[in-house]
């Protein structure tokens, strides 16, 4: 029988109290050991990209022309943002060309793509969620295929053993999901399962693999391969004036990543067990994406880095002790998802003791230099080279830290299999 609970019979305030502080990581006291045992190797990482990329000068180009409505003042912020947040290119799946050209007369006959999205729009620079949206079906599909071919070619398997197929992305949507275009132009033929993670923001692939290692936990025969991908190119909003909306718009960009993973044999990279520490109530709007007429909003407030650096601030040390195995932060390589200029320095804190250099980062700052944030894909891009980079720095170990919307913080650790 359904329940006849309706909303307006609750009261209000009756329903949920404020976590006092942080909460988290939660585990399993019983049956973690256990649970790390069958915990699966990372076999392969892959990544794709769209044809085209941003730069500072595109951003400059465009919000600080009269095709924005900005002032004086709000154009000189976005000038020092954009050059001074330490990214050079963005993959795009916009042609940034219609940006130097004149808007098109509103014409609903004309073809919405990648050309002319923004200069043909019936509010000049500026579409609608159904123009952006068949803009993002065009190219979320291309790029999760296409991460996908690339990670089975990186780990040189036999396709038709992949088991689990789980996509995530949230910058869009469409159903049927992600999952059966990589199922139908993969031709995988032995899927048990698929699903779809979405609407999890930067900590997406956090997700997607926290399932990945829950099937290759309950099935020791399982290869699961995962995706990640993102096209937050369609979602440039001139109407946003809020300069946490605009550093949403400036700094997140296109693309996919993917992993293989399955039990694995001695010396392969195994996973911990994904955990996660959840920040009070008050945060939950720091990183936010909402749906409007004008596409997504996606917001990143002031007030991010600070609540990262305090959230991880007590606990680092413990987070460490719990994915590695270790205490001090140079006993592992370090994979920080490169959400932007301010979250990467915060692991360069004085107080917090870390003592982590540029060139200890250097993954991360790679990855935002030439990609931006790619929301969800990011993180795996670091988590790739950081797993390279072991060939120069005599490491076994590498901490994977990153943070979405919630505020949450995840975090895993990768050693060599014993």
């Amino acid at each position: 029988m359904l329940s006849s609970q309706r909303l307006g019979g609750m009261e209000e305030g009756t329903l949920y109290k404020p976590i006092e502080g942080l909460q988290g990581p939660c585990k399993s006291a019983e049956h973690d050991l256990e649970h790390r045992k069958r915990m699966p190797c990372i076999q392969a990482i892959g990544q794709c990209y769209p044809d085209y990329q941003f730069t500072p000068e595109t951003f400059e180009k465009l919000y600080c022309s009269d095709k924005f409505p900005y002032d004086e003042k709000l154009k000189d912020w976005v000038r020092k943002l954009v050059h001074q947040s330490g990214i050079e290119t963005i993959p795009s799946s916009i042609n940034p060309e219609q940006f130097d050209k004149e808007a098109i007369p509103y014409d609903p006959s004309i073809p919405v793509d990648e050309h002319n999205l923004y200069r043909r729009a019936k509010d000049p620079w500026c579409p609608t969620t159904h123009e952006r949206s068949l803009v993002w079906e065009k190219f979320a599909p291309k790029l999760t295929i296409g991460a996908a071919k690339d990670v089975i070619r990186e780990w040189g398997g036999d396709p038709m053993t992949i088991t689990h197929v789980i996509t995530n992305t949230s910058s869009g949507t469409h159903m049927p999901g992600l999952d059966l275009a990589v199922v139908d132009a993969l031709g995988l033929k032995n899927v048990r399962q698929r699903i779809c993670v979405d609407n999890t923001g930067c900590y997406g692939s956090f997700s997607a693999l926290t399932v990945a290692q829950a099937f290759c936990a309950a099935e020791p025969d399982a290869v699961v391969l995962v995706t990640c991908t993102e096209v937050c190119s369609v979602h440039i909003n001139k109407h946003s004036k809020d300069r946490s909306e605009i550093l949403g718009n400036i700094i997140f960009g296109d693309g996919a990543t993917s992993a293989i993973l399955s039990a694995g044999q001695k010396g392969d990279w195994q996973m911990s067990p994904i955990r996660m520490v959840t920040a009070p109530p008050s945060t939950r709007d720091y990183v936010s994406v909402k749906l409007t007429d004008q596409g997504y909003l996606l917001y990143l407030s002031k007030y991010l880095a600070p609540c990262l650096h305090t959230a991880v601030k007590p606990m680092w040390r413990d987070m460490l002790k719990d994915a590695l195995g270790v205490k001090d932060s140079h006993d592992c390589d370090w994979a920080v998802h490169p959400g932007g200029k301010a979250v990467i320095n915060v692991f360069h804190s004085e107080d917090l003791e870390m003592n982590l250099s540029k060139e200890d980062l250097e993954p991360s700052w790679e990855s935002l230099r030439h990609h931006g944030n790619l929301a969800a894909p990011s993180i795996l891009l670091v988590v790739k080279a950081a797993l390279e980079r072991t060939a120069q720095t005599d490491q076994d170990k590498v901490f994977v830290i990153g943070f979405g919307p919630g505020m949450v913080i995840k975090y895993y650790g990768l050693t060599r299999k014993e």
